[in-house]
């Protein structure tokens, strides 16, 4: 029997048959494609390395087909292998986190399954719609946090701050929550939320929306009588703009260097800016700190090396009262000191600066929590039962 060849075709010009590939918009990322039948594409993973070209991530993807309608398609995705901590990795695409489809680019379904076979995950799909878009995660770029600003901007209890700009010169946010009217004794309690450190992590947008959403909201005017809440909503708006994965346009990881990166050099403010911008702001200010990231499976809460009775009662409140699901039985205990330009923030805030400064992973897959893989709408949901326990924590109940 002959071998089947593969007709290797530029990303862009996918068009020998009726339907084309292509990743040519907000978001998008792809690698090479190449072109089995009429209906079988085989298309790498695009990933994403550091600065020094080492630990690439392969965690998103995001493409288009248009011409499908009608036909069923077959994807095959491959390159899934990558890096972590200058170690081999295990893969980011699985058989338990099928793709998200849209036939409009904004209402989003996951498909039934995906199978994985020799570090190469195919699944089927027969398109309703003549463009069909597909990702890992249901996509929260950049451009959806600009309109989520442009309608919320104007609420009385909201400040809306640019602290500084990405390496590519997109503003960077710090929103402020509170009865700015409100007359004390004493400056309230701050209670920090930051978000989309790693663009791949579409989730921690949807959860950060639904935090401030409640936050604007008559329900939540008690709490912000009686703390000051400050969200970083995207650390790094480059890479959610860009199809990035994990590290900003320079090849730095936001959840890293939080102990090397100084604001005041300049040369660190031009490698690492966002690092730069919200580190000068959280010195300021101190407080209750939450950083949410998502990952493939399970979840848990990082514990403490100073504060760890914090940690404790916050790890039981989140079981207990929303749908965190841990696969731990308590926090994760503080793990060796970090090499040098490796510390997380919440390592750095929590060892070096004695905040109560915390690290929240949801995972990705089928949740029994939940029922389902998880959706935007439980993401947006778990935002608003976030909130209200991370304001019982900050206020000491």
């Amino acid at each position: 029997m002959k071998a089947l060849a593969l007709l290797v075709l530029p990303l862009a010009a996918c068009s020998s048959s009726a339907i084309s590939v292509t990743s040519d918009f907000e978001g998008g990322s792809l690698g090479k494609v190449q072109q089995v039948s009429a209906t079988h594409f085989r298309c790498a993973v695009a990933g994403q390395a550091d600065q020094d070209g080492r630990n690439r991530q392969a965690s998103w993807y995001s493409f288009r087909l248009d011409g499908a309608k009608g036909r069923e398609v077959t994807i095959t995705l491959t390159e899934l292998r990558g890096e972590y901590n200058y170690k081999p990795a295990g893969l980011c695409v699985r058989d338990d986190t099928p793709p998200l489809v849209s036939a409009d680019g904004k209402t989003w379904r996951h498909l039934e399954s995906i199978s994985l076979e020799k570090d190469e995950a195919t699944f089927r799909l027969t398109a309703e719609s003549d463009a069909v878009w597909i990702a890992h995660l249901e996509p929260y770029p950049t451009s959806r946090l600009e309109r989520f600003l442009d309608e919320i901007r104007g609420a009385p209890h909201l400040k809306d701050e640019v602290i500084g700009k990405s390496v590519e010169g997109r503003d960077l946010h710090l929103l402020t929550i509170t009865e700015f009217a409100a007359e004390s004794a004493a400056p309230p309690p701050t209670v920090w939320l930051m978000c989309r450190q790693h663009a791949w992590e579409s989730g921690t947008s949807f959860v950060g929306e639904g935090a401030i959403r409640f936050l604007l909201s008559e329900d939540a005017a008690p709490l912000r009588r009686s703390l000051v809440f400050k969200i970083l909503p995207m650390m790094d708006p480059d890479g959610c703009a860009r199809g990035g994965v994990r590290f900003n346009r320079h090849g730095y990881d936001l959840n890293r260097n939080w102990d090397t990166a100084d604001p005041e050099n300049p040369e660190h403010r031009r490698l690492m800016p966002e690092i730069c911008a919200a580190k000068k702001v959280i010195h300021a200010f101190s407080g209750f700190f939450l950083t949410l990231h998502n990952q493939e499976t399970g979840e848990w809460l990082s514990s403490s090396e100073k504060n760890r009775p914090i940690a404790e009662r916050f790890f039981a409140a989140l079981k207990e009262q929303t749908t965190f699901n841990p696969n731990e039985k308590g926090p994760r205990a503080p793990s060796a000191k970090p090499t040098p330009g490796r510390a997380s923030v919440y390592e750095y805030l929590d060892g070096q600066r004695g905040m109560s400064a915390f690290l929240l992973e949801q995972g990705i897959t089928r949740s029994s929590k939940l029922g389902h893989l998880p959706t935007s709408q439980d993401r947006l949901e778990f935002g608003r039962q976030l909130i209200r326990v991370m304001a019982d924590v900050a206020m000491g109940k």
